[in-house]
Formats: C-alpha cells, sequence, structure tokens
C-alpha cells in the first residue's frame, strides 16, 4: 500500500493528501485551484514555498531537458515534485478561495461638494484591495451598473471608499438612486477593477491630468505622490470655476508639499495639455497619469509622446458614457467546453490585464541594448514585470535574438546569444495581474536592415488581415489556414506550431489548452489569443506578434 503523505496549503489551512503522484496531480485531483500552466517546469506558475517537509523531484527521461525555471533553497514546482513526508507549503501571492467580487457596501455619508457633485463614502462589509487608480463598478437592478472610481487609498481610512459623482440630469443613478441614498442604506460593488494604476517606484517626475470629476481616478495618484515625498504636478481642467470641487485641500498639500504644484485650466473644452506645454517639464524622463473624457485623452497622449514621454509611461482611463459597452451578458455565449472560464473571469479584468502587459513590453523592450545576452535580457524582463506588480508569469517569458527568432518556445535558444547593433529582436509576456492572465509579444528591429525591416512589416499585415477574418466569422481552423495563405501571398511562411490558445482568469489551464488552430468553432472575444510567427523561406529570419482577440469596440 502507497504511503499517502498530508500536504497543508497556508495561510488558508487547507490540505489535500498526496501518495506517490505528482503534488500538483494530486492537488487539482483534490479540487483545489492551484496556478499552474505549462507543466514542464519552465513558467513558474505552480511554484510553492516550502515551509516544512521533505520531497523528491520528478524523474526525468534520459533526453529530457531538465526544468529551467530559477528557484529558491525553499522552493519547488509542484509539476515537478513528489511528497515523501506530511509538509506544508505556501503559495506565493495566490489565494485557494475565489477573489469576492461582490461586495454589499454600507452608504457611511453623502454631501455636495459643488451644485452638482456629490461625494459618496461607502464602508465595504469586506475589505477592498484597491491600488491606486482603479474603479468599482456599482450593480444595479436587472444587470444594469455604474463606474466610479475610488477617490481615495481605503488601506489609509479604515477600509473607507470614496466617490466623487456627477448628477447627471436624468441619470438612471446619479439623479434616481443618489439623490434617494440615506445613511445606513447598502449598495452592491464589484471590482476593483482598471489598470489606469500607479506604476513606478523610481524618483521619477509625475504629471498628472485631469478633467472634471476624472481627478477622482487621479486623486489616489496624487496621494501617493505625496506620501512618496515625489516632484508632482496637477493640471485639472474644467469649464465653470465652482468644478474645482476639492480646491481647498489641493491649496493645503502646495503648502505643505513644496514639490507639489497644481495648475487649474478654466476653458470649455479644458486643454489641459496646452497649459502643461508652457510649464519646464522634463517630459522624456516624467510618469504621466491622466484620467477625464476621450477627447482630452487622446489630446494629451499625443502631446506628451510628441514631447519626448516614452509610451508606456503614458497611463490613462478614459471614462466611458453609460451603455456604451455592452454588458458581458450581452456577448456571444462561449462555448461550455472549449471556452470555459473561471469564478471571477470579467471582461474589465482581462482588458486591464492586457493594457498593462502591452505596457510591460514596452518597458521591457526600452531596456533592451545592444551587447545584452538574451539570458541578462530574461532577467531584465522577469525584475520589470515584478516591480509591476505581476504576481505570477502563466507562460515563461521568451525572449529571442537574431537566427534564434525563427524557433518556436519549446525549441530552446541560444541564452548566451547577443543583442547585435544591427538585429531582430522577440519580446513575448505572459504575466498575471490581479488574477487575470496578459499575454502579448512583438517584435523590434536594431538598427537599419531591409529584410528585417520587411519581416516585421508582412508580420503586422498578416495578423491584421487575419483578425479581420476573424469579423467575418472564420472558424479558428479556418483563420490559421487564411494566415498561412496571406504569409505565402507576401513571400513568407507561416509557424504552425504556434497556433493560437486560451486566456482568462488565471490559471485557465484548469478548464482546457486546445489550439486556436484546432477548434471548428467561431473564436469569441476576450477568450482566445491569435499568435503569428513568420519565418524567412530561406534565411534564418524571424518575427512573432500576437494579442487577444477583441473587438476594437472595447479597446480603452
Amino acid at each position: 500500500m502507497q504511503n499517502r503523505h498530508v500536504v497543508e496549503l497556508l495561510p488558508s489551512g487547507k490540505s489535500f493528501q498526496a501518495a506517490d503522484q505528482l503534488l500538483l496531480d494530486a492537488m487539482l485531483a483534490s479540487g483545489l485551484a492551484v496556478p499552474f500552466s505549462c507543466r514542464r517546469g519552465a513558467c513558474g506558475s505552480c511554484k510553492v514555498k516550502v515551509v516544512s517537509g521533505h520531497y523528491r523531484a520528478k524523474q526525468l527521461a534520459p533526453d529530457a531537458p531538465a526544468p529551467c525555471y530559477p528557484l529558491a533553497a525553499d522552493e519547488m514546482l509542484l509539476c515537478q515534485s513528489h511528497a515523501c513526508s506530511d509538509m506544508r507549503l505556501q503559495i506565493p501571492g495566490w489565494s485557494l478561495d475565489a477573489p469576492v467580487r461582490d461586495v454589499s457596501s454600507r452608504v457611511i455619508s453623502k454631501r455636495a461638494l459643488s451644485m452638482d457633485i456629490v461625494e459618496l463614502v461607502l464602508l465595504p462589509a469586506q475589505p477592498l484591495e484597491v491600488r491606486a487608480g482603479q474603479y468599482v463598478r456599482f450593480r444595479l437592478d436587472e444587470g444594469d451598473s455604474r463606474c466610479f472610481s475610488v477617490a481615495n487609498l481605503p488601506a489609509q481610512d479604515q477600509g473607507q471608499c470614496v466617490f466623487h459623482i456627477r448628477q447627471v440630469s436624468g441619470g438612471l443613478f446619479s439623479e434616481g438612486i443618489l439623490a434617494a441614498l440615506q445613511v445606513g442604506d447598502v449598495l452592491t460593488l464589484e471590482g476593483p477593477v482598471g489598470a489606469c494604476t500607479w506604476q513606478h517606484e523610481d524618483e521619477r517626475p509625475v504629471v498628472l491630468f485631469a478633467t472634471g470629476t476624472g481627478y477622482a481616478g487621479i486623486k489616489p495618484m496624487l496621494l501617493t505622490a505625496l506620501d512618496r515625498d515625489a516632484e508632482v504636478t496637477l493640471y485639472w481642467g474644467n469649464s465653470a470655476p465652482e468644478e474645482f470641487y476639492d480646491t481647498e485641500f489641493l491649496e493645503q498639500a502646495s503648502r505643505a508639499h513644496p514639490r507639489f504644484k497644481w495648475h487649474r485650466v478654466l476653458s470649455a473644452d479644458a486643454r489641459v495639455q496646452q497649459v502643461a506645454q508652457a510649464q519646464p517639464h522634463n517630459w522624456s524622463d516624467s510618469q504621466i497619469y491622466a484620467c477625464g473624457n476621450s477627447a482630452m485623452i487622446n489630446q494629451v497622449r499625443e502631446t506628451c509622446l510628441a514631447s519626448g514621454v516614452q509610451a508606456h509611461r503614458f497611463v490613462a482611463e478614459a471614462f466611458v458614457p453609460s451603455g456604451a459597452l455592452p454588458p458581458a451578458s450581452s456577448l456571444k455565449a462561449l462555448d461550455p467546453v472549449l471556452e470555459k472560464v473561471g469564478p471571477r473571469y470579467s471582461l474589465d479584468g482581462m482588458l486591464a490585464a492586457r493594457e498593462q502587459t502591452v505596457r510591460a513590453l514596452a518597458a521591457i523592450a526600452e531596456q533592451l541594448k545592444v551587447g545584452m545576452t538574451t539570458a541578462q535580457a530574461l532577467d531584465m524582463a522577469s525584475q520589470t514585470l515584478q516591480s509591476m506588480g505581476a504576481s505570477h508569469t502563466w507562460h515563461p517569458t521568451y525572449i529571442r535574438f537574431g537566427d534564434d527568432t525563427i524557433r518556436t518556445p519549446r525549441q530552446g535558444i541560444d541564452p548566451q546569444r547577443t543583442l547585435r547593433a544591427t538585429d531582430i529582436a522577440v519580446v513575448d509576456l505572459g504575466p498575471v495581474w490581479d488574477g487575470y492572465e496578459g499575454d502579448y509579444g512583438d517584435t523590434f528591429v536594431f538598427g537599419e536592415h531591409r529584410l528585417y525591416e520587411d519581416c516585421v512589416k508582412a508580420l503586422h499585415q498578416v495578423f491584421d488581415e487575419t483578425r479581420d477574418a476573424w469579423h467575418r466569422g472564420l472558424t479558428g481552423r479556418e483563420l490559421y489556414d487564411f494566415a498561412e495563405q496571406s504569409a505565402h501571398t507576401q513571400g513568407w511562411r507561416l509557424e504552425r506550431n504556434l497556433a493560437g490558445h486560451r486566456i482568462a482568469d488565471f490559471p485557465h489551464a484548469l478548464f482546457g489548452q486546445d489550439k486556436l488552430a484546432e477548434i471548428e468553432i467561431v473564436p469569441s472575444e476576450m477568450v482566445w489569443v491569435l499568435e503569428i510567427q513568420l519565418c524567412h523561406p530561406t534565411e534564418p529570419v524571424g518575427a512573432f506578434f500576437e494579442d487577444i482577440l477583441i473587438g476594437e469596440q472595447r479597446s480603452r
């Protein structure tokens, strides 16, 4: 009879029994939602800290590559380990309980900030872990909802959440529900969500832009900057003097913090970027946050990038009018087998993870330097993802230089290959942000090289044409047949071994790992990633791009 060992998981206290099978298999068989992905020891998703007990490593076939994920002395991978005694394990950054999405919240206070803006203070029944800049959804009847930014740092206010809500004529919430709310009444909140959050830990100057009640989303950024004694400047645009409803706080803060300045921008269209351009900012070294109407966001982004702001250092949240984005219930019904998702899946969560992954890729690409080895680049990428708040990587980070760009992830690379002055490089990320999987990859050309540039141009054209074909109703298999023909027409070869995959709330591996190129259904948006890798027919030149299949109307 096999020995059975009791494995306890901290801090939950939940446990399962393991005989001679891999710990990952034993845990999944017990119904516990452990994070995992590749099962090859490469991604680190199933990394745990060994608090006590003994284990042995999985026996590998003679020709099998050894797991390559780096581990500390007290860490192991569940997919590569067997228990040899009772054990106590801790999974960093992971809860075995499904995160709370709907939280009952009691009204603490309500007061007018101006003629048409109300401050509403709620106390959730369970603490919300709100990152500076996030918002929550107020759940209304019949599946309706309204989104409002959290205008404070709840962790500093005994868990209370503050909202600045403009009263809109005829508004279902602002004129109807809000007007009738009394202290002690209960509302249901969902979240928090949003990727317009505090991004950096360095001493970089911070520039904040807001219009109207977009200030509510920016104020937590300001509070964070003030706590860190950062150099910070706020530009707040409104169309009337009385709309600067937080002037008293801002004036007090500017007196108490010499490194903080703020500017009223009083105009009908609140062109905050024009006022900012007249100030002596070092734009190339600044971190930008913006929140407000979409016209302002677009104008500020264009101006800032033209002034030298790095793209990944521009973080914004545009207000979307009620009803502009259809609720999840209006999506095409997901296939119950091929497109199953987890308990906390939401469009907002997936969109926020995508945005953060795009930023992370830009930040990593900016740090690639000529002479850097692939191994050094991977170390840099790992540090960047951790500093930006990634809890896991659901697939390993892949960086490939030069000849390695024609290789697929499982074929391996030369870790000592260096980035040349004239070269082509692929970066492919799979981070997890707040329990949601991101997945984004792109190709970059260093120096001037016609073939490399042609390859990247063809890559994006094939991707765009294939995504457009998806909008016309092609199945997953038909999409990759289409992509193959598109690549061939342009003189390139499509690497069919990279065939698209699922994505969801982490880990999607619990629900399925089907390839997009093999499914006979029209793939739904927000749950599949389209991967395109092109290779030259004869030269060792390749390029890669991937992104989640997403309707254009959902891009923020």
